[in-house]
């Protein structure tokens, strides 16, 4: 006998961090599925902000200052959206749901400035084009911040 037990359940790698023989195995997630992650976190960042700016408008009442509060708020629930859950998961729901992932060039979970990189690059104007025109599906906020996104589910 081998002295393994059969009945042991087979390990697995919980670890979403790759190495760096297996980035040929992450491949960069297609056109399809990155339009598919902006759809719907477009949508889910929206209902977040109408959420957040709504909730915080009624409770503090008509002022003068609430359209300039509401639209701070907006920026705020709109980047906290995408650096909470990149920074925390390497994903957002969008992500999620498609099977994809952001990873650092060397596959590596992503660092906060990154995904902060990330995040800012993402105000700049047509940024979302940047996917259409850009080589290799990377956008703006891919290249500005040394990270790419990668299909983990095939």
């Amino acid at each position: 006998m081998s002295g393994q037990n059969p009945y042991e359940p087979p390990k697995a790698e919980l670890s979403h961090q790759a190495d760096p023989g297996q980035l040929d195995e992450l491949p960069t997630a297609g056109l399809g599925a990155r339009f598919l992650n902006f759809i719907i976190d477009s949508i889910i960042s929206r209902v977040v902000i109408i959420v957040v700016v709504g909730g915080v408008v009624r409770g503090i009442g008509p002022s003068e200052s609430g359209p300039a509060l509401a639209i701070i708020l907006a920026l705020v629930a709109f980047a906290g959206y995408y650096v909470v859950l990149e920074a925390a998961f390497g994903w957002t729901v969008g992500k999620l749901i498609t099977g994809t992932r952001v990873v650092r060039f060397d596959g590596k979970k992503p660092n906060v400035p990154q995904i902060l990189g990330r995040t800012f690059a993402r105000f700049i104007p047509f940024e979302p084009f940047s996917l259409l025109f850009g080589s290799s599906n990377q956008g703006w906020h891919d290249s500005m911040s040394g990270t790419r996104v990668v299909r983990v589910r095939r």
